[in-house]
């Protein structure tokens, strides 16, 4: 699992400025128009040994955008899921989607069990009172 924190400039040479201010403009209305700087990181996770999940849980930030930079099809499971009234959702997660969601928003990643899954975070100011943030879990038999 690694993970880097990005400046708009570093994302930028990454993807390209007009990418970059349609990526922070998305976020920005996401969060109600707030003007202050979100953070960006790019994670890479590779599926090892028996696989890992990430167990249920809340973020720590107020709000959450995850752009994938690759498709499902590279890789085996490490599928969002999403905790709902309405039961359990999983998006579809397209290289270039993205999925917002907030704090209050219940959510795991399934077994990861095969490839390298890349992502974008967009996150914003961390909430009053942070939520624990779980380790990803190891595959038991």
């Amino acid at each position: 699992d690694f993970k880097l924190q990005l400046s708009h400039a570093e994302l930028a040479a990454c993807v390209g400025e007009a990418a970059a201010r349609r990526l922070d403009a998305l976020f920005r209305r996401f969060a109600g128009g707030e003007e202050k700087e979100c953070t960006v990181k790019i994670r890479r996770v590779e599926a090892v040994g028996g696989g890992r999940c990430i167990n249920f849980h809340t973020d720590v930030s107020r709000r959450t955008m995850q752009v994938p930079l690759n498709n499902e099809s590279d890789y085996d499971g490490g599928r969002l899921v999403f905790a709902t009234k309405d039961g359990l959702v999983w998006p579809t997660r397209n290289a270039g989607s993205a999925t917002l969601h907030d704090s209050s928003i219940a959510h795991g990643v399934s077994l990861h069990t095969r490839g390298v899954r890349y992502s974008l975070f967009f996150l914003d100011a961390l909430s009053e009172a942070p939520h624990a943030v779980p380790e990803p879990a190891g595959h038991t038999e």
